[in-house]
C-alpha cells in the first residue's frame, strides 16, 4: 500500500526545539492525520467492516453492561443505557489515550532517532486514531437515543466542542504521560494499574446520585467532569457550568506543565528510548 505523500515527506521539518515543538507538531495536521488514519486501516486491512468493528463491539459491550448494571443498581434500562453508554465510550478514550501514551515514544525510537520531528507528532497521531474509534462508537448511543425516542434539543451541539475539549486534555496527558514513561520505564505499568483503579472511582458504571451525601467525591473527580461536558448534552441533563471550567482550567494548567516538560526533556528523548 503506498504511503500518503504527507507520510512520504517526514524528512522537511522546520526548524524545532522543546520551546515549540508543541506548535509545531500540533500545526502539522496533515501529518499525524494521515498516519493516525494509515494505522487504523492497516490495522483492519483484509476486514469486511473494518473500523466499523469499534461500532460493533461498543453495541454489544454497551447492551450487556447496561441490562446486567441497570438490574443491579435498580435503575431504568432505557435511561441507564445511554448514561453508561455515552460515559464507557468517553472513558475508553481516555484511558487508551494514556495506556498507548505510555508507550508511544518508546514505540516510535527507530523513527525518533532517523528523523529529527516533532515528537507531539507520535502523540498526537496516537491520540487522533483513539478519537476516531470513538467517533466510531458515538452512533451506537446515537442509535439507542433514537430507539428510545429521545428528542434532541439545541443543547446537543454543545458535544462538538465537548469532544474538542476532551481531545486537548487526552492530548496533553498522553505527552506527559509519553515523557515520563521514556525516562522512566517503571511508570509504563504504574500508569495501567492508576487507569484501572480510577475507572472504578469515576462515574461510568455508577450514577453520582449514588453516592447521596458523598456526592462531593464525584465533584472532585477531574474524570467526571471530562465526561460529563460530553455526556450531559446527549442525555439532556442539567449542564454543569463547573464541569466545563474544570475541564477547560484542565486543559490550559495540563497543557502548560506539557510545554514545561517538553522544553527540559525533549532533546534527551532520542537517548532514553
Amino acid at each position: 500500500m503506498a504511503a500518503p505523500e504527507s507520510v512520504r515527506q517526514l524528512g522537511a521539518w522546520p526548524e524545532h526545539s522543546g520551546k515549540n515543538d508543541i506548535l509545531v507538531g500540533l500545526s502539522a495536521s496533515h501529518v499525524w492525520l494521515a498516519l493516525g488514519w494509515h494505522d487504523i486501516r492497516q490495522r483492519y486491512r483484509r476486514s469486511v467492516i473494518g473500523p466499523f468493528w469499534f461500532t460493533l463491539s461498543t453495541l454489544i459491550m454497551v447492551g450487556v453492561l447496561g441490562v446486567l448494571y441497570a438490574t443491579l443498581f435498580q435503575q431504568n434500562v432505557r435511561e441507564y443505557l445511554i448514561y453508561l453508554g455515552v460515559g464507557l465510550v468517553a472513558w475508553q478514550f481516555i484511558n487508551s489515550c494514556a495506556n498507548e501514551g505510555a508507550t508511544t515514544l518508546i514505540s516510535a525510537a527507530p523513527m525518533i532517532k532517523q528523523i529529527r520531528m516533532p515528537l507531539t507528532v507520535h502523540v498526537a497521531r496516537m491520540v487522533w486514531r483513539n478519537f476516531v474509534i470513538l467517533l466510531h462508537s458515538l452512533p451506537v448511543i446515537l442509535m439507542f437515543m433514537l430507539l428510545f425516542g429521545y428528542r434532541f434539543t439545541t443543547e446537543f451541539f454543545l458535544v462538538f466542542p465537548a469532544l474538542a475539549i476532551i481531545f486537548a486534555n487526552s492530548l496533553w496527558m498522553a505527552l506527559l504521560i509519553s515523557l515520563l514513561c521514556a525516562r522512566y520505564r517503571d511508570v509504563v505499568p504504574i500508569v495501567a494499574n492508576l487507569f484501572q483503579v480510577l475507572f472504578f472511582f469515576t462515574p461510568v458504571l455508577w450514577m453520582e446520585e449514588l453516592l447521596k451525601e458523598r456526592s462531593w467525591f464525584a465533584d472532585f473527580n477531574p474524570f467526571h467532569h471530562l465526561i460529563e461536558i460530553v455526556r450531559a448534552p446527549l442525555v439532556g441533563s442539567e449542564i454543569q457550568a463547573d464541569s466545563w471550567i474544570w475541564s477547560v482550567s484542565m486543559a490550559i494548567v495540563g497543557m502548560t506543565l506539557a510545554q514545561m516538560l517538553m522544553v527540559k526533556a525533549r532533546n534527551r528523548v532520542p537517548y532514553w528510548v
